[in-house]
């Protein structure tokens, strides 16, 4: 997982062991700008965490202390802040109920695939990056893709580090100024005002290929 986009907090997540939730949200407004947030929500395993952040390993990994978790988040925000044509860049970490925010402003959404980018070389990945966001202006169709893949990756790690995954979910959101017509993936849910759309999945399944949060959300023109 550490590959991807978020290598910043699942790999503090590989050592919590705990159930958790990505939510992931796109606000896109008519001219192509919008905003991004992406939440990991440990609440459910508080008590949990708590435990394991006060001790120094677990299951053969050095478990991180709040200050290096803030030191590293800080630097992501620094990468993020640094990315022509995004702005209003801000992390919250809330260590009583273990939450960790990221939201930030676009002008374009390509310039997320630039921020996924920025990150990985920055994080020194060493997995090709691939266009993750898209917007067709002409045909009002907003994917979102995922060219990653975890399942080699997830089938190399002890049962030990593999449950964290088995209560995970991942809800993804997005949001539009003009009503929704058509959505390609059939997990996908249309909010009743149309303007919405919501996609709930269980992380394994992702990483085993079993679902997929690929969508073609088409726009009312």
């Amino acid at each position: 997982m550490k590959k991807s986009a978020y290598i910043l907090l699942f790999s503090c997540l590989i050592l919590f062991q705990s159930c958790f939730e990505i939510i992931e949200q796109v606000f896109i407004k008519n001219d192509g700008s919008g905003n991004f947030q992406l939440v990991i929500n440990l609440s459910k395993s508080k008590t949990r965490v708590n435990s394991i952040m006060k001790m120094k390993t677990v299951n053969g990994h050095d478990v991180p202390t709040k200050a290096e978790i803030t030191e590293k988040v800080a630097a992501i925000e620094k990468t993020i802040a640094g990315t022509a044509g995004i702005s209003n860049v801000k992390t919250n970490l809330d260590f009583t109920n273990y939450i960790a925010t990221l939201t930030c402003d676009f002008s374009k959404v390509a310039q997320l695939n630039t921020v996924v980018k920025n990150i990985n070389d920055k994080e020194k990945g060493k997995q090709k990056t691939e266009k993750s966001f898209d917007l067709d202006a002409a045909t009002n169709v907003f994917s979102r893709l995922n060219k990653f893949q975890f399942k080699e990756d997830y089938n190399k790690m002890s049962n030990a580090d593999k449950e964290i995954f088995s209560g995970a979910n991942y809800t993804a959101i997005y949001k539009f100024e003009k009503p929704v017509s058509l959505v390609s993936n059939k997990d996908a849910n249309i909010s009743p005002s149309k303007k919405a759309v919501m996609l709930k999945l269980n992380v394994l399944d992702i990483i085993t290929n079993k679902k997929s949060i690929e969508n073609k959300i088409t726009i009312t023109k």
